[in-house]
Order: structure tokens, then sequence, then C-alpha cells
């Protein structure tokens, strides 16, 4: 985890200063992230082995009499993967008919269809087995109890797994405050807000200490003249302890409703994206910008907030 990396460098009494500094923006708002967990039936008519690739899963058998049972509380989404497992009198394609019923009422019947897929196969066996086929379902607030069958055409059976929805909230990022710079910038828009941007230019770099592991994110704006085109390149290097790790190029517009409070006859471009990976331990960092060779370039850098409180 890591640490206002400012802190490293001062006096025990000014940390608290340090860390304020890094926080100076604020942190952005937090999102909700959508991730899946299995989640394992209460009843099945049985379990099938399933070698992928040489690696055996577990599947749920689905027939057309006896489901497979879950509950789940809601309001979430509840995701059903299935495959074919193709009977030895079976074509290369069946057709299937996935049912879903939730507290005694149908809500999906979905025709899926199968087709042989090369490397997976039920285990210990020589039959085929084909590709997933995914379906969502909505179940609404409260807890429910959810039935799902499957019709088959042919001789084979229906593998299933099952997925709850699970929400997470999004790790907030804050504004990293770098060690070298040339000059601070206040960014405003024509709405009257304004951000904090640190500028630098090819003379002097952007410099930053952090420590890792975490992910920076570097938002950079080049600077247009109001005589310069609309659109201009630019391409920035990237040194971690003083060993050169990339350059990137980009290509930005020019910003009209929004200038520079300190300079107002500077317009910004648009903004772009640099995430940087820092790996564990103390990490020293170098932003340079190699073109074009006249360039000003304004820069913030956001780190995920759980990265700068102590250990």
């Amino acid at each position: 985890m890591s640490v206002c990396p400012l802190a490293f460098h001062v006096r025990r009494a000014a940390r608290g200063a340090c860390l304020a500094a890094c926080l100076l923006a604020g942190a952005a708002g937090a999102e909700a992230a959508t991730s899946w967990r299995t989640l394992k039936p209460s009843a099945t008519p049985g379990e099938i082995c399933i070698a992928v690739q040489g690696q055996q899963h577990t599947y749920h058998r689905l027939d057309r009499e006896a489901p497979a049972v879950v509950s789940l509380r809601g309001p979430r989404r509840l995701k059903i993967v299935t495959r074919y497992v193709f009977g030895s009198d079976d074509p290369d394609e069946r057709r299937y008919v996935l049912r879903v019923v939730m507290d005694g009422r149908e809500v999906l019947r979905k025709s899926l269809r199968g087709r042989t897929l090369d490397g997976i196969h039920p285990c210990g066996r020589d039959t085929e087995v084909s590709a997933l086929r995914r379906s969502t379902i909505d179940v609404p607030t409260g807890r429910h109890d959810i039935q799902v069958f499957a019709e088959t055409e042919g001789s084979g059976r229906v593998a299933s797994r099952f997925y709850r929805e699970s929400r997470q909230q999004k790790t907030r990022d804050v504004a990293f405050a770098p060690e070298g710079y040339a000059a601070v910038r206040h960014l405003q828009f024509a709405s009257g807000t304004q951000s904090t941007y640190y500028w630098f230019h090819a003379d002097k770099s952007l410099r930053f200490a952090v420590t890792g592991p975490t992910t920076l994110k570097l938002y950079t704006r080049l600077d247009f003249d109001h005589t310069m085109n609309g659109s201009q390149a630019y391409a920035l290097e990237l040194l971690r302890d003083g060993e050169s790790q990339n350059v990137f190029h980009y290509h930005t517009e020019k910003l009209s409703a929004a200038a520079y409070v300190e300079s107002p006859d500077i317009l910004p471009g648009s903004r772009k994206l640099l995430r940087i990976p820092v790996p564990r331990g103390s990490h020293r960092f170098e932003i340079r910008c190699v073109r074009p060779e006249a360039c000003g370039i304004a820069a913030q850098i956001r780190i995920p907030e759980s990265d700068v409180k102590p250990r």
C-alpha cells in the first residue's frame, strides 16, 4: 500500500501537511462495478464433469422435468451459463430450450443452438460439448426460488453453471501532488468550475515519487495558443527510476470553452489518459515532453484513495 510520496522526504511534523497536499482535489465519486460470483444450486438432477483444455469443471445437469433449483435475494441479476453435451448419435449442431420458472411463474423460455467445439469433452469420454451460451435473469427485490429446466431434441444433455451478480464499490481515486513541475495552473471552464493542473515543458519535466503496488492515472493536456491549428500531436516519455519505460503518442483537439486563469492566452487541448502501473516498492517517476520541441503540458495525477492511507 502506498502513502503520500513527499512524506518520505520531509520532517515528521510536516507529514500531515504533505498528505493534505496529495488529497487537494478531493475524492472522485465512487461508482458501482459489477462482478459475478458462483452460485451453487440447492438441488439438481445431477452433475456433469466437463474438461476444457485439460481443466476439469463441474456443471449441473438440466432436465425437462427435474429442475436445478437456486434461491436468490434481489434486486440483482442471475446469469445462467449452459453447454450442450452431445449424445453419441447427435449431429454437429443441436437445439435446446432453456426454461426458467421464478416463484411458480415462467420468466424465460429461450431457444439455443449448440455446435461442437474442439478441445472440450465430458471427462473421460470422447463425445463433444458445445460452446457456452449465456442467459441473464433480472431478480426483483426479496428472496425468490428459481427453477431451471432444459428441453432437448436429441439424446444429449444440457450442462449449466450459475452466477449471481455482486455489486462492488469502485476504489475512489484522489489527486496526487508531484514533487517537480514548472508551475501550477487552474483550468476554468465556461460553467465556472476550476480544476488544478501541474504544468511542465520540454526543459522542466514532471517528477514524482510513489510506493507501489498501485496504478496511477496521468491526465495531460497540450498547450495551444490562439494561432495554432485545431489539432496537434504530442509525445510523452515515461521514465521509472531513471530508465525509460516507453514513449506515448497522442493526438489532441483544441478546446475553446476553457482557459487557464494564470495564462488566458493559452488554450488547453482535450484531456488524454495514461495509466502508470507502479510495482512493489518505492519508485521515482519522470514524465518528459519529447514532441513538439517547444511543448507545454498541463498534468493531473490521480491515485486510488486506499493507496495513500498508512498501513
